[in-house]
């Protein structure tokens, strides 16, 4: 869960995986699955795991895309396969 505009609480759906085409295929596969009326906004994100501090380095934001409410998706950036 996370929390929208004016506090209303929304669906975050969160994944990892190893591989860029997968994480775009899954981003994508989230957006369609936002209900119809409902903006929504995906990211697939470049990290690197750092064990000496056990946890996570941000990298680059490799791909964004928005979905408005009539269902109409935009990819705002698409860096995947640079």
């Amino acid at each position: 869960m996370a929390t929208g505009a004016g506090g209303n609480r929304k669906l975050s759906p969160v994944g990892v995986t190893d591989a860029e085409p997968r994480a775009r295929a899954q981003m994508l596969a989230a957006l369609e699955a936002v209900p119809p009326g409902t903006p929504a906004m995906g990211w697939v994100v470049a990290m690197l795991y750092l064990p000496v501090v056990y946890g996570y380095e941000r990298l680059d934001t490799r791909a964004c895309a928005q979905r408005a409410g009539n269902g109409t998706l935009h990819m705002l950036t698409d860096h995947i396969g640079d």
